[in-house]
């Protein structure tokens, strides 16, 4: 009797584990994917859930949820997509989870004396120059705006090469195919961004980044990610990405 109630006790246990676990699925700007790929692996040590993530601009995130795209909740790299959701009743009301920085990363040793960005862009051994297309990705649009703030876009855009997202961008100047690129300033402090150098872009001002939960996912499981993403371990891998 003993050895059936131990039996029928484990198949309970079995039967409800799933249950416990869920998978929270999240549409994430690219700019963030090196940050969001630590936060995933230190919240499933500590939570039954599992998270699946996919990265883009921002822009082309947002196109996806309004056309169905089963994510749970959407972070963006700018205020404006996660309140056209809420307006338009996609969405909960956003938080800002994140600031980020504009800068200019480079790996080539030829631009590793310029004393700033506007030189390095400008410099004939900067013959091209990646940046995420300004109309789908906020950071490509914040670079944008300081060159014309300078009064500079329009020498620059003949070497400008347009990338979808900001990891696109990254990829142009990594790989060798651009000289330069813009990006985030995290991902300069990545691990592959600590092979190059970077210049802070003070005229392009901080990247105010809101995340929505959106209504047609797990609502509860969003809510709870976007609760832990306050925790000090949490705030701690994303300052640690240059955010504020």
């Amino acid at each position: 009797m003993l050895k059936k109630l131990i039996y029928i006790t484990c198949w309970i246990v079995l039967l409800a584990s799933p249950a416990l676990a869920a998978t929270l699925r999240v549409a994430c700007a690219a700019n963030f994917t090196s940050a969001m790929k630590e936060l995933i692996t230190l919240f499933e040590q500590s939570h039954p859930h599992h998270v699946s993530c996919s990265f883009g601009s921002t822009g082309m995130l947002y196109g996806q949820i309004i056309k169905g795209a089963p994510y749970d909740v959407f972070f963006a790299a700018d205020e404006k997509r996660p309140t056209l959701l809420h307006a338009e009743g996609y969405g909960a009301t956003p938080i800002l989870y994140a600031k980020g920085k504009v800068v200019v990363w480079s790996k080539s040793k030829k631009l590793a004396s310029m004393p700033n960005w506007k030189e390095v862009i400008l410099c004939p051994a900067c013959r091209k120059i990646g940046i995420a297309t300004p109309k789908t990705a906020p950071y490509g649009l914040k670079a944008k705006e300081a060159m014309e703030q300078m009064k500079m876009y329009a020498e620059v855009q003949p070497k400008l090469a347009f990338g979808k997202s900001v990891g696109v961008s990254f990829q142009y100047a990594y790989s060798g195919a651009a000289n330069a690129s813009f990006v985030a300033l995290s991902q300069a402090l990545s691990a592959k961004g600590s092979g190059g150098n970077y210049w802070d872009i003070p005229e392009a001002g901080l990247v105010h980044q809101t995340a929505c939960v959106l209504n047609r996912g797990d609502t509860a499981l969003a809510e709870e990610f976007l609760t832990w993403l306050k925790t000090p371990a949490a705030r701690k891998i994303i300052t640690q990405y240059g955010y504020e």
